[in-house]
């Protein structure tokens, strides 16, 4: 039940719509290691799971690499943003 909510969520035009303002916004560069390669992930700074009030707040979102943010997964709530 929990991945089908996922995926809805993935798909929807809402998450969509955010996802493009985020990389336009901030770039397709890593917040954490600053890399441009590879894959880019749109991150929940604080995580879906824990905080699914904030799933489409813009000011919760950073651009992390695949590694990054897999690595990060829902256990860290830092935003490595620039100020």
């Amino acid at each position: 039940m929990k991945k089908a909510r996922a995926v809805f969520f993935y798909e929807s035009r809402a998450w969509r719509e955010l996802r493009y303002q985020a990389l336009k916004a901030y770039g397709r560069i890593c917040a954490f290691c600053r890399t441009t390669k590879g894959v880019m992930h749109v991150d929940h700074i604080k995580p879906r799971s824990r905080f699914p009030h904030l799933e489409l707040t813009f000011d919760n979102l950073q651009i992390l690499c695949e590694a990054c943010n897999l690595g990060k997964s829902n256990k860290d709530k830092t935003d490595w943003r620039e100020p």
